[in-house]
């Protein structure tokens, strides 16, 4: 009896959550649209990589956006609408989004960042800007450390290098529980990571919310095992300097940006990137979190892009 009471229940539930999904997939269609964004797919080194591409082909400067840990390349398409002088191109990092996800892999910043001059190899890309957010930012720091000559400059979006002086709310809660904020295992979960990851989150309208934690859920087994590697790995390089023997190093023009309000990497780290890192120019955002390109996109890209257009006066960059 109970099998034949669930079973319309199960059925019902299935179908709502069919309509949502389309629901979503149309109105994100939308949103690449209105930015002139396109999903594309390219092989390298026989993985897939999937990103979103504007206005290719054209004779603009080229901006690789990369996003951060359990995150995907759409968090760029409202701060790419205000970038229609660019050439834009936003991918999955491997492990999340579309990108493909190997079990037996290892997604430690470090990999993560030859995995991306593969990337960018087979994107034909010679000189360009590089953004990072949040993990983004690590792997995008250690890729330009390795290839300053391809990075005409560097943007670090409240990224990873350096741990400030007072621990964020995502590391109290760390020390605190072994259930991580920042991964999605319930409905209750989604809500919790929007809580953590921006003071100021953008109007989601329905079912996105709904479409978005299960699709946070689905990607838990790939999320646990990043969230493994890159935090031994920035765990060992808080206390080695790895980070810091890196940064330190890199002389191309970096545009450090954080929201001061950020629960998941403090922002009194802004001071260790002024105090390691030759060329840099930083950018505190009041009442903003961890992701400004998501929060404040039109100001995010304005602002990068009055920092590029500075370059290009004093003859630093050029496409």
């Amino acid at each position: 009896m109970k099998t034949l009471i669930l079973l319309p229940l199960i059925l019902w539930l299935t179908a709502c959550a069919s309509i949502e999904n389309s629901l979503f997939n149309m109105g994100l269609g939308v949103e690449r649209a209105l930015s002139g964004m396109e999903k594309k797919s390219i092989d390298v080194n026989g993985e897939t990589w999937v990103y979103l591409e504007a206005n290719a082909g054209e004779n603009k400067p080229v901006v690789v956006m990369l996003h951060g840990f359990a995150a995907e390349k759409d968090n760029w398409v409202r701060m790419a609408r205000s970038l229609e002088n660019y050439h834009v191109i936003a991918p999955d990092l491997p492990a999340h989004g579309e990108s493909y996800f190997d079990t037996d892999a290892y997604y430690g910043f470090d990999k993560q960042s030859l995995r991306l001059a593969g990337f960018i190899q087979a994107m034909s890309l010679k000189r360009f800007h590089l953004i990072g957010n949040s993990m983004g930012g690590g792997i995008a720091g250690l890729y330009t450390f390795r290839n300053p000559h391809r990075v005409l400059s560097l943007g670090l979006i409240d990224a990873v290098g350096f741990y400030g002086d007072e621990p964020s709310d995502v590391e109290k809660a760390l020390e605190k529980s072994n259930k991580n904020p920042l991964i999605v295992t319930d409905r209750d979960g989604f809500d919790t990571l929007i809580e953590y990851a921006m003071h100021q989150p953008p109007f989601m309208p329905w079912p996105a919310a709904n479409v978005l934690a299960r699709r946070a859920m689905a990607r838990q087994q790939a999320n646990e095992q990043v969230f493994e590697h890159i935090y031994k790995e920035a765990q060992t390089a808080r206390y080695s300097g790895g980070f810091t023997h890196a940064f330190e190093k890199i002389t191309v023009p970096t545009y450090v940006v954080w929201g001061d309000q950020d629960r998941v990497l403090h922002v009194s780290s802004v001071e260790k990137f002024f105090k390691h890192m030759p060329n840099v120019q930083v950018d505190v955002l009041p009442q903003i979190g961890h992701a400004p390109m998501l929060e404040v996109p039109e100001l995010t890209a304005k602002m990068f892009d009055e920092f590029w257009t500075s370059l290009d006066t004093q003859g630093m960059a050029s496409n």
